[in-house]
C-alpha cells in the first residue's frame, strides 16, 4: 500500500469492527512497508471519511473497491 490508495479497515474483532464502521474508506496519507524485523508489520496514517486521523498496521487495511 502506499500514499493515496484507498483503503478500508479490515478485522474479524467484532468489537473493533464497530469502532471502525462509520469511518471507511479512508485515504493512506503516509506509510512504512514491514521492516526485517519479525514483529515489524508495517503502518500507515490514514485519514478517515469522518475525518479523523490513525496509524494502523498494514494488516488490518484493505484496498478498497
Amino acid at each position: 500500500m502506499k500514499n493515496g490508495d484507498l483503503v478500508n479497515f479490515y478485522t474479524s474483532n467484532p468489537v473493533w469492527q464497530r469502532d471502525y464502521r462509520g469511518r471507511s474508506p479512508g485515504v493512506i496519507v503516509a506509510s512504512q512497508q514491514p521492516g526485517n524485523e519479525y514483529y515489524d508489520k508495517g503502518h500507515a496514517y490514514v485519514l478517515w471519511a469522518d475525518g479523523s486521523i490513525t496509524k494502523e498496521h498494514l494488516t488490518y487495511l484493505k484496498a478498497a473497491e
